[in-house]
C-alpha cells in the first residue's frame, strides 16, 4: 500500500483524476455518483445523481461498492453504527481490497486509474450551506427522519494515453463526524 504523501504526489501527475478540463485526458474521464441513505440498521436506499456520465466500467465499480455496502450492513452487530462508527482507515482498506478482487477487476481492462471518493456522516453534515446550515427543505424532513445517515460515493475512471498492464486504484474516505476535510487516502497499483 502507498502512504498518503505518495498518493498526494501521484495525484499531481498528469493522468490523475479528474484532470483539468483543458487536458487531453478530460475526454476520457468518467464521473459516476451515488448517494446511499441509511436508517442506522440494515436498510439503505440508493439515489443515483442526475448527470452521471456512466459507462460499463463505472457501473461495475458502483455495483461492487454496493455489494460491499450490503455485506457490511447485513453482517453488522448493532452495538455501533455500521460504517459511521467504524475506523476510517479500516473502511478505506476494506474498500480497496474489495476493488482489488479479481471479480471486481475483470471489466477494468483498458482503464488506467480508478478513484473512489467516499463521504459519510449524518444528514445534517451533508452539503451544508455557506452559513453552516444543512441543505434540507421541509418536504425532506420525513424522509431524513427515517434515513438520517448517508454515504456518498463518487467514482472517477480514466484512461491515460500510454497503455499499461496494471491499474492504479485510489480510495479516499471522509467521515464528516470523525475526520471532516481530512480524508484517509490509499492507493495501490494492481496488475491484471
Amino acid at each position: 500500500m502507498t502512504t498518503l504523501a505518495e498518493v498526494e504526489e501521484e495525484i499531481s501527475s498528469p493522468c490523475i483524476l479528474p484532470p483539468p478540463i483543458h487536458s487531453p485526458e478530460s475526454m476520457q474521464v468518467v464521473h459516476h455518483q451515488n448517494t446511499y441513505f441509511m436508517d442506522g440498521g440494515n436498510r439503505f436506499i440508493s439515489l443515483p445523481t442526475l448527470g452521471n456520465s456512466t459507462t460499463k466500467t463505472a457501473s461495475h465499480i458502483s455495483r461492487a461498492f454496493e455489494e460491499w455496502l450490503q455485506q457490511k450492513l447485513y453482517k453488522a452487530t448493532f452495538d455501533t453504527l455500521p460504517i459511521l462508527e467504524d475506523s476510517v482507515e479500516l473502511l478505506a482498506e476494506d474498500v480497496l481490497n474489495t476493488l482489488k478482487q479479481r471479480s471486481s477487476l475483470k471489466s477494468l481492462t483498458g482503464v488506467s486509474r480508478v478513484y473512489v471518493k467516499i463521504r459519510t456522516g449524518h444528514i445534517y453534515t451533508y452539503h451544508q450551506l455557506e452559513d453552516g446550515q444543512p441543505l434540507i427543505t421541509e418536504d425532506m424532513e420525513d424522509f431524513f427522519q427515517q434515513f438520517p445517515l448517508f454515504i456518498e460515493v463518487i467514482i472517477y475512471t480514466s484512461i491515460c494515453h500510454h497503455t499499461k498492464d496494471s491499474l492504479q486504484l485510489l480510495v479516499s474516505v471522509e467521515n464528516l463526524s470523525i475526520n471532516p476535510k481530512e480524508p484517509v487516502s490509499l492507493s495501490e497499483e494492481v496488475s491484471f
